[in-house]
């Protein structure tokens, strides 16, 4: 089978492409992911914004037909240069993707379903950016596009996918921003450790059950539980009534707050 790696964003809120940045072990992220698909016993194609730019490496590639319209974009692309194949489509910042994962979801495919994913672990609904899309699943991404509906986790719940749970719950994490990575890269140094914590935030005031190791880790899935958006430029993170940087080092039983920046003033 193929996987369909996407590195097609602008990486904006990364301030530079993610599939470059070298990881703790020494390995561009990138050559991380074409190495585990590869181990994984898939063969690796890139999926690329159609601009011009060179691929990070050698690899078969395909380019997007529709600019910004994310993995959709991608298996649209996909179904035009190899139609009737199925894909399993993989995004590029998943830096905690590992070959046991893939393995998992490869063995627990059921080719008789339309997709198979796995269930994100925050909200329990299926993740489109490690999933198998069948080969008739495919060709419904273009009329999704072409009525203007970008939404790749809308997309894959309309499949009515076989949804499989992670065997490392943080495998799927993504990365957007310095704090994402900076609490990426704490994981694959430290491990994945679940922990409570006591949390303020004003939506939000209790006990908070996470895999965090960063303040920013934190505040990123609490953004994502309540639905709220992940920009940290509003506030002001707290441990034990200090101040303290977005990196900062979390553990069980410490006391977090995020206050309005407004309010610090």
């Amino acid at each position: 089978m193929t996987a369909l790696i996407l590195i097609a964003g602008h990486s904006t809120r990364m301030g530079r492409d993610k599939s470059l940045i070298t990881r703790p072990d020494g390995l561009r992220q990138i050559d991380h992911l074409v190495a585990i698909t590869r181990a994984a016993g898939l063969d690796p194609l890139l999926s690329m914004r159609d601009d011009g730019s060179p691929p990070p490496l050698e690899l078969p590639l395909i380019r997007d037909r529709h600019p910004g319209a994310g993995p959709l974009a991608a298996l649209d692309a996909f179904h035009i240069s190899r139609p009737g194949v199925p894909v399993l489509l993989i995004g590029g910042d998943h830096f905690l993707l590992d070959e046991a994962t893939l393995g998992v979801l490869l063995d627990g495919r059921d080719p008789a379903r339309a997709a198979t994913a796995f269930a994100n672990r925050l909200d329990g609904q299926p993740e489109p950016l490690c999933a198998i899309f069948e080969a008739s699943a495919i060709p419904q991404a273009s009329a999704w596009l072409a009525r203007g509906e970008p939404r790749a986790r809308h997309f894959l719940r309309s499949l009515d996918p076989k949804v499989l749970d992670l065997p490392h719950p943080a495998a799927l994490d993504n990365v957007n921003t310095p704090a994402d990575l900076d609490e990426a890269f704490a994981k694959l140094m430290h491990g994945v450790v679940p922990k409570t914590v006591n949390l303020e935030h004003p939506h939000f005031s209790g006990s908070f059950d996470t895999l965090a190791c960063t303040i920013g880790g934190l505040f990123a899935e609490l953004s994502f539980s309540l639905r709220l958006a992940p920009e940290t430029s509003g506030f002001q993170p707290a441990l034990d009534g200090q101040p303290v940087p977005w990196q900062q080092p979390i553990t069980a039983g410490s006391s977090v707050a995020f206050l309005a920046a407004s309010s610090t003033r």
